[in-house]
């Protein structure tokens, strides 16, 4: 009988594991914040604009690639968010420090 509730014991405890572990994924994956490396990450964006915030304690230059000729750069404090124009059809993907 205790190999049996060791079993069950370990089993249990798997399961949690695994399920906190999902609920984490789902959690950021809900976000639809994939984390970028680098201070910059693209955290909004709509037609004509994207929206780049600067996770670091300082100022970056930072763009977005896009299909096509990427934005010019622009200069983002510490901290802050910047908002950089895209053209008609411009679908941003990622943001990255320039």
């Amino acid at each position: 009988m205790t190999r049996l509730r060791s079993l069950f014991a370990t089993a249990a405890a798997v399961a949690l594991i695994t399920g906190a572990a999902a609920a984490g994924t789902a959690s950021a994956a809900e976000a639809g914040q994939p984390r970028e490396p680098g201070c910059a990450h693209l955290v909004g964006s709509g037609p004509g604009w994207a929206d780049i915030y600067n996770e670091c304690g300082y100022t970056i230059f930072a763009s977005v690639e896009v299909d096509g000729f990427d934005p010019s750069c622009i200069q983002i404090g510490p901290g802050a968010i910047g908002t950089i124009g895209l053209e008609p059809g411009d679908v941003p993907y990622y943001a990255y420090e320039c």
